[in-house]
């Protein structure tokens, strides 16, 4: 993991405080002030949902998170997890994130259980595709990162490195991102962490930078996986689409690391105009 404290002086997006977690500087967003970015809350979420027990080995396979309202940076944040459905092939779990008495965020996470079936000596069925768009993308040490720009947050200089291609190739944006600090102070990165950072980071993929007298605000998460990235980068290619009879826009893309593909994430966007 890179390292960044002695740069900006936050050695990891949270602390803990009590039974609390404390947003740092290097989670801040761009959305609202003092508002923190989708993808370090996502990151905490994955971190705590990995606290909760499981009557077999589990593992993430989806997360949807709502966005209720802004998640405020340097405030006390409680996230409360509740079983909804317990079993040895699956768990679904609600994480609810609360600062002071005002939820900002709901998320619901299923986890299903791990089995290797490969030493049963029965015939498993192939995926129907191999297909990678990530494969066309230049490696991230081979891009441009962001954080030099005016208008980039303070998460993609201080918390994450993201680096992008300029222009579509073979017909999707891409981007290369991680995490340059831990989620928590003083604790390893998890790996459900790894897997639902990325996952708000596909929000407006491909829109070249601000949109003058434009917001575009994400409302939601939605994203599956099928595996846990692995190692530190993972790749982003997709699409935005906006529809602006009703002022509405998506982002998808797949998510993928140097092996091949393992997710899929979108966001909803609601764009207005402002003043």
């Amino acid at each position: 993991m890179t390292g960044t404290s002695s740069m900006s002086g936050q050695s990891a997006l949270y602390e803990r405080e009590g039974n609390a977690f404390v947003g740092t500087g290097a989670t801040k967003g761009n959305w609202h002030d003092n508002g923190q970015t989708g993808g370090a809350v996502l990151a905490l979420l994955g971190h705590v949902l990995e606290d909760v027990p499981t009557l077999a080995p589990m593992s993430l396979t989806r997360l949807t998170v709502d966005i209720v309202r802004p998640v405020p940076v340097g405030k006390r944040l409680r996230v409360a997890p509740n079983v909804v459905r317990e079993g040895k092939k699956i768990q679904v779990v609600e994480l609810t994130l609360s600062t002071d008495d005002t939820v900002c965020t709901r998320a619901r996470a299923l986890r299903i259980r791990d089995a290797d079936l490969t030493s049963f000596g029965v015939p498993l069925p192939a995926s129907t595709s191999g297909a990678d768009p990530a494969a066309a993308l230049p490696p991230p040490e081979e891009l441009a990162g962001v954080e030099d720009r005016p208008d980039v947050s303070d998460f993609l200089r201080i918390g994450a490195e993201l680096r992008r291609t300029l222009d579509p190739i073979d017909g999707f944006h891409g981007s290369w991102i991680r995490l340059r600090i831990p989620v928590v102070a003083g604790e390893p990165v998890r790996a459900t962490s790894r897997a639902t950072f990325p996952m708000d980071c596909v929000n407006l993929i491909g829109v070249a930078g601000v949109v003058s007298g434009i917001s575009m605000i994400n409302a939601d998460v939605s994203g599956h996986v099928f595996r846990t990235p692995i190692g530190e980068w993972v790749a982003m290619t997709g699409h935005t689409r906006f529809d602006h009879r009703v002022a509405h826009g998506m982002s998808m893309a797949t998510m993928s690391d140097r092996e091949g593909v393992f997710g899929v994430t979108s966001t909803s966007q609601i764009l207005q105009y402002v003043e």
